[in-house]
């Protein structure tokens, strides 16, 4: 065995190990995104109330203080 045959099989070991390491970083990604996805649900346009509920909470605070001032 030459330096080129070891050149040759540590090449293709690195190469497998990049491959391996791309489709992790790939499943690890997907895996991530759906959970994000899953956990904002909620919050998200065209879910329940449309994704307004945070801009609805807004609103209601909104009134609270306006009360809150007219009654000082």
């Amino acid at each position: 065995m030459d330096v080129g045959d070891t050149v040759g099989i540590v090449a293709t070991c690195l190469g497998i190990l990049a491959i391996m390491g791309t489709g992790l970083v790939w499943l690890i990604r997907n895996v991530v995104r759906d959970e994000i996805k899953k956990a904002t649900m909620p919050i998200q346009p065209g879910y329940r109330n449309g994704g307004s509920s945070l801009a609805d909470l807004a609103q209601k605070v909104d009134r609270l203080i306006a009360r809150m001032e007219d009654t000082q």
